[in-house]
C-alpha cells in the first residue's frame, strides 16, 4: 500500500465570503479520508476591500499599478489563512504533512496566459513551519489548459470512494458554476458558466445583503420570461465555446426596468437554465450530484429539476458536507502534486497533456 499523506486544504472562493478549511488523509489515489472541516469568516471591512480590487482588476498591469494595496490585502489574506490553519490543525490534534494553499482569484485569464490567485506561500509556510503547495494553475495554463475546473481528479475519486452508480455528474455551484462527468474510466469537466455571481453582485448592490439565503427573494418574485428568452440562447452558445471562466465575464446589465425582486427572481432562473442547458448534453447521465453553496438555495434548484428531467441529489446525502469539497479537494491536490502525480488532463482543463501542477515551498 502507497504511503498515506496528512494535507490541509485552504480555499477562498469567489463569493469572498470566507476561508473553507479541510484536513484530508490520502494516498493520492483512492483512498481519501475526510478528518476535519472548519469554515473561516472574513470581516466586513477586508471582505469589502478585497471586493472592491478584484473588481477594479481586468489585467495584470493594474496589480503592477496598485501594488501597495495588494500587497497589504495579501498580507491580511494570509494571516486569516494562517489562523484558521492553525485553529483546524489544532482541532485535529496530529501532525500533517503539507497545506494546499489555493488562494484567493484575482484575475484569471487563461487566453493571456496567467491566472492569479492573492496569497503568500512564502509567508504562510513560515509561520506555520509546513511544506506549502500553491500555483495549482499556472503550470496547467503554461501547457495551453484552461487552468480550470481542477477539482475534477477529486471529484472522480471521491465518486469511487462513495461507490456511486455512473454515470453520474458533481455539478459545484460557487461563484462560478462548473460540472465534472464521470464513467468509468472516464472523465470531462468544465466550466458552465455563473453560478452565485449574477445574484449575489445585484442582491449586494441593491441591498447590501451577501446572498439570497434560500432562494426566498427569488421565490417572491416574477421570473420575466421574454428576458430569458432573448438572452439564455445566445449566452448558452458564448459559453459553451468557452471552458473557464472569472467572475468579471458576467453581468446583470441584460435585465432592466424590473423591481428588485422580480431582478432576483430572473437572474436566479436564468442561471438555472443555463446550467441545465449543460446538464442535458450529457444524454447517458441520470444523476447529478450537488456541491458548493448554491446548492442551498430552493429556488435555483427547484428550477434546475424543472428544467432537466435528471435526478438531482445534494452530496450531503452521501454523508459528505458540500461545503467543503472545494477544499478537500485542494488538500488532494496537495497530495498528488507532492507526489508529483497528474493534477490536470486534456479532458478536463484542456491542456495539451496530462501534467502535474503546483509549486512547493518550504520556509521554516
Amino acid at each position: 500500500m502507497e504511503k498515506i499523506y496528512t494535507a490541509l486544504g485552504l480555499m477562498s472562493g469567489t463569493s469572498l465570503d470566507g476561508i473553507d478549511a479541510s484536513i484530508v488523509r490520502s494516498d493520492g489515489e483512492k483512498f481519501i479520508n475526510i478528518e476535519e472541516n472548519q469554515y473561516y469568516k472574513y470581516n466586513d471591512s477586508f471582505r469589502e476591500r478585497l471586493r472592491k480590487f478584484i473588481k477594479g482588476c481586468y489585467d495584470k498591469e493594474y496589480i503592477d499599478k496598485h501594488n501597495k494595496v495588494y500587497n497589504d490585502l495579501q498580507k491580511q489574506l494570509t494571516l486569516d489563512h494562517v489562523e484558521i490553519s492553525k485553529k483546524i490543525i489544532s482541532n485535529y490534534g496530529s501532525k500533517i504533512d503539507l497545506v494546499g494553499f489555493h488562494g484567493q482569484t484575482i484575475i484569471h485569464r487563461p487566453e493571456k496566459g496567467y491566472s492569479i490567485q492573492m496569497g503568500d506561500a512564502q509567508l504562510l509556510s513560515k509561520i506555520l513551519k509546513q511544506n506549502v503547495i500553491y500555483q495549482f494553475r499556472q503550470k496547467d495554463i503554461d501547457h495551453k489548459g484552461q487552468g480550470a475546473p481542477l477539482a475534477s481528479i477529486y471529484h472522480y475519486n471521491l465518486s469511487k470512494k462513495l461507490n456511486l452508480s455512473e454515470p453520474i455528474i458533481f455539478l459545484n455551484i460557487g461563484g462560478i458554476s462548473n460540472l465534472t462527468y464521470i464513467n468509468k474510466n472516464e472523465i470531462k469537466s468544465q466550466d458552465t458558466g455563473p453560478g452565485n455571481v449574477l445574484m449575489d453582485e445585484y442582491i449586494q448592490k441593491v441591498k447590501n445583503q451577501k446572498f439570497d439565503k434560500d432562494g426566498f427573494i427569488a421565490s417572491t418574485g416574477k421570473i420575466n420570461k421574454l428576458i430569458i428568452n432573448e438572452s439564455t440562447k445566445n449566452d448558452f452558445y458564448n459559453m459553451n465555446e468557452k471552458h473557464s471562466f472569472d467572475k468579471k465575464d458576467f453581468n446583470y446589465s441584460f435585465i432592466r426596468g424590473l423591481n428588485f425582486e422580480d431582478t432576483v427572481a430572473t437572474l436566479t432562473y436564468y442561471t438555472a437554465k443555463i446550467i441545465s442547458d449543460f446538464l442535458n448534453e450529457y444524454n447517458d447521465t441520470k444523476k447529478i450530484v450537488l456541491c458548493g453553496g448554491g446548492r442551498k438555495n430552493k429556488t435555483l434548484i427547484k428550477h434546475m429539476k424543472n428544467l432537466t428531467s435528471k435526478e438531482i441529489v445534494n452530496i450531503n446525502d452521501f454523508g459528505v458536507d458540500g461545503d467543503y469539497i472545494e477544499s478537500q479537494a485542494f488538500a488532494y491536490l496537495g497530495i498528488r502534486s507532492f507526489l508529483k502525480k497528474k493534477i490536470s488532463f486534456p479532458q478536463t482543463t484542456k491542456v495539451s497533456q496530462s501534467i502535474t501542477g503546483g509549486e512547493l515551498v518550504k520556509n521554516y
